[in-house]
């Protein structure tokens, strides 16, 4: 099959969710397909990145993506009734490039991700179209309402609406859609019944992140873009909350934060002492060995968060919340610890710390389930799946 995948970011290294998705089921798929892959790059080192994605691609094309004048595009749209991020990652090059492949080359499937890039191809009719949601962006946004108290909170109720509907019609221009979640699709369908969509969970690379035999030390970790939402309200939740409860046990205890692009509120908790935020690291791993627990408090988000799959893949107990353990087919009390409220939360925590034997019980449970359902080949052959109900 000849496939024109569209993915937003550029994938390569695979360092959150989306890219992590894109790069994982673009490198299965070119096993036994053809595959054009295009995105956006955003930096000279993106572009350097490219002979990664060429090393199993048929071609590879990219299209600069400028922050500026995405940024003056959203503005000058701003009276739309389109969402805003849409017009920010519109590019008059990128919808040249997309219809230059269709002309030149016979596609038998377009695989979009991420509705920002459905655009390019939503007016397209005669080749078998998916979209790849991976979460629900509106139900993400309607959670972040309910904790958001800064000043963006009218935009971001705003946006919501917009995507609220966007979302629904977008997905209706395609043949199939595919989310993370089941609580994606339920919220999709609440929308629309009439929508066609399957879920094709996340997957975590289980070659690189494996179980060491290094000594862990009495630290918690926690993971993740740190300028998305979500991620930095979850690390203030669990700083303001749950350390303290914890502490009052094990005041040795080491709340490690470690992500990309830290706002400034997340950088004022690093005290050189029992809290540490590391912006950047270039390897991870070394994170998880150290880590005793990996703590997970989100509040908002949708979609499954790939660091509590990253975490399970090396071994490292994870305790989260109900939100931050949706989409995973785990059981509580076995695989993954679960609690809402930060008396609960720190408790499974402190019984982690205070059990080598339970430590282990669950650290063991977690990588045996993403063995079993969370390796990226398993995962590439639902998404086959979906494209066979949709090309035959």
């Amino acid at each position: 099959m000849k496939i024109l995948f569209l993915s937003l970011r550029f994938p390569f290294p695979p360092h959150r969710g989306d890219r992590i998705r894109a790069y994982h089921f673009s490198k299965q798929l070119a096993e036994h397909h053809s595959l054009t892959f295009v995105s956006f790059v955003e930096s000279d080192q993106e572009i350097s990145n490219v002979k990664q994605m060429e090393a199993f691609c048929d071609r590879v094309e990219w299209v600069r993506f400028h922050r500026n004048r995405a940024c003056l595009n959203a503005l000058i749209h701003s009276f739309s009734n389109q969402p805003l991020q849409l017009h920010y990652w519109y590019a008059s090059q990128m919808q040249r490039t997309v219809d230059r492949l269709l002309e030149k080359y016979d596609f038998n499937l377009i695989h979009v991700q991420l509705f920002r890039m459905a655009q390019y191809v939503s007016h397209r009719h005669g080749i078998p179209k998916m979209l790849d949601l991976c979460d629900s962006l509106a139900l993400n946004l309607q959670r972040r309402l309910v904790l958001d108290r800064s000043l963006k909170r009218p935009l971001v109720r705003l946006e919501e609406r917009r995507v609220r509907e966007y979302e629904v019609e977008i997905a209706k221009s395609f043949d199939w859609g595919t989310v993370v979640a089941d609580s994606d699709r339920d919220y999709l369908l609440e929308q629309d019944d009439s929508l066609n969509l399957s879920i094709v969970p996340m997957g975590v690379d289980l070659e690189f992140f494996q179980p060491t035999s290094t000594a862990y030390q009495p630290h918690l970790l926690f993971t993740g873009t740190m300028s998305y939402f979500p991620n930095w309200d979850a690390a203030l939740f669990f700083y303001e909350q749950i350390l303290p409860l914890i502490q009052t046990v094990h005041p040795e205890i080491t709340f490690n934060i470690v992500g990309n692009h830290p706002p400034e509120q997340i950088k004022r908790l690093s005290n050189g002492n029992d809290v540490v935020v590391t912006g950047h690291v270039p390897d991870i791993r070394p994170y998880f060995e150290q880590a005793a627990v990996f703590v997970s408090p989100l509040r908002s988000g949708s979609g499954v968060q790939v660091k509590n799959l990253e975490a399970m893949g090396m071994g490292v107990p994870v305790v989260t919340t109900s939100i931050g353990a949706q989409g995973l087919e785990v059981e509580a009390g076995k695989d993954i610890l679960i609690a809402d409220a930060p008396e609960d939360f720190a408790r499974h925590v402190i019984d982690l710390i205070q059990s080598p034997d339970l430590r282990l019980k669950i650290g063991d449970a977690g990588r045996q389930l993403v063995e079993t359902k969370y390796n990226w080949p398993i995962l590439a052959k639902r998404l086959e799946a979906v494209y066979s109900r949709i090309c035959n």
